[in-house]
C-alpha cells in the first residue's frame, strides 16, 4: 500500500509540475498586462512578429503567436513536444483587447507539422 501511495505521489507530483511549467509564462504575463491599451506595435517590439495575420469574422486583426517546447521525457511521462498557440484580437485602432492560449501536447512527436491539431487553417 505504501509502494503504491508512493508511485500515486510521484505521478502528481509530475503532472503538477508540468502543468505548471505551462501556467503562466513570461508571454502570457504580459498579454495579461498589455489588454486594453498596447498598440501593435507595442506587441511587436516586446514578443516580434507574429508568426501569421488574419482577420476574425468580426473583421478584427488577429495575431497568431506559436512556442514550442520539447519534453525529454522520464519514467512518467512520455517525450514530446508542447505547443502554445496564442491568439491575439487588435480593434480597429490597433489596440490589444482580448487573447487567448491553446496548448497541446504531441506525446511521441518532436516535429509536428500542425501546432493544434484540427485548429482553423491559418490565413495569412
Amino acid at each position: 500500500m505504501i509502494q503504491i501511495s508512493r508511485s500515486l505521489s510521484l505521478v502528481i507530483i509530475s503532472m503538477l509540475i508540468t502543468a505548471c511549467s505551462h501556467f503562466q509564462n513570461r508571454e502570457a504575463a504580459y498579454l495579461d498586462s498589455a489588454k486594453g491599451w498596447a498598440t501593435q506595435a507595442q506587441v511587436r517590439e516586446k514578443l516580434g512578429a507574429p508568426k501569421t495575420v488574419r482577420q476574425d469574422e468580426g473583421g478584427a486583426t488577429v495575431w497568431v503567436y506559436e512556442l514550442r517546447e520539447q519534453q525529454s521525457g522520464n519514467r512518467l511521462t512520455a517525450p514530446g513536444m508542447w505547443c502554445e498557440q496564442y491568439l491575439l484580437t487588435f480593434d480597429d485602432k490597433t489596440v490589444l483587447q482580448k487573447w487567448r492560449q491553446v496548448s497541446h501536447f504531441h506525446g511521441g512527436e518532436l516535429m509536428p507539422q500542425e501546432c493544434i491539431p484540427g485548429a482553423e487553417p491559418e490565413k495569412s
